[in-house]
């Protein structure tokens, strides 16, 4: 069962998922969400009950600059950062491909873009987070600013790696569509954008990449197919995930 976390409302815990292959996630082994630096007292109480382990923190230096974690002290927990920028948050260079299309449209084609990046953009980082994995650092929390997109990336391929059924794990990444906090990140994303987008384009713009689409992750999905055969050899021979490493992340995080 997810706690409900008063300070961060695309929080999910994923414990519980099946693996084709037998088992299924311990309770609260993955856990994910957006920007952590609303948590109340009472939502650390929650993640501590949880037996948190690890925050892996996929914002930009400058994101977790402007809304630092602040995880207390007495929760010993280890907090990893990866400084991820390929997001409209991150880098404010990927408005400038709206250039050629200041449309809702165009905006879709920028958040294609960026999921066709995610696969090299995120290989490393899968890698450093499937060694703490291996090294005991479950239960794990997995977060970036909206919790949806480079989040959803890792997230689905560490389930493909677990062999969660794909159905499953596509359910598990438009979960994040609509989630409650998205119009906290709206005034943000709308001076971000209105530079380059028209003016009566501006919220259908913000709202398709405030969105989660099958078509965003089909396309980072596609590119990870195209140039390794399959998720799996893309996980094998980008990220490091090898048959024995994987073999024993399953040991790690299912029952």
């Amino acid at each position: 069962m997810t706690p409900t976390l008063a300070g961060a409302t695309n929080f999910r815990s994923l414990g519980g998922l099946p693996s084709a292959r037998g088992g299924r996630l311990r309770p609260h082994a993955l856990m994910r969400a957006d920007r952590l630096c609303g948590l109340t007292p009472d939502d650390w109480r929650l993640l501590r009950a949880a037996g948190l382990a690890t925050v892996c923190d996929l914002r930009s230096a400058a994101e977790c600059a402007e809304h630092p974690n602040d995880i207390p002290e007495s929760l010993d927990v280890r907090e990893l950062r990866f400084d991820v920028r390929n997001d409209l948050r991150a880098d404010p260079s990927l408005a400038r491909l709206l250039l050629d299309d200041p449309t809702a449209h165009g905006a879709e084609r920028v958040m294609i873009e960026i999921y066709r990046r995610f696969p090299r953009y995120l290989a490393s980082t899968l890698a450093e987070v499937t060694d703490c994995l291996l090294d005991g650092g479950s239960p794990l929390l997995l977060h970036c600013s909206a919790g949806k997109d480079r989040t959803g990336f890792v997230t689905a391929m560490l389930l493909h790696a677990l062999e969660v059924p794909e159905p499953l794990i596509r359910a598990d990444y438009l979960a994040s569509r609509r989630w409650p906090g998205a119009e906290g990140h709206r005034a943000s994303l709308e001076a971000r954008l209105a530079p380059v987008v028209a003016a009566q384009e501006l919220r259908a713009a913000v709202d398709t990449v405030l969105d989660v689409r099958d078509v965003y992750l089909d396309a980072a999905l596609g590119v990870a197919e195209a140039e390794f055969g399959s998720i799996q050899g893309y996980l094998e021979r980008a990220a490091g995930l090898t048959p024995d490493r994987v073999e024993r992340l399953r040991g790690r995080m299912l029952e």
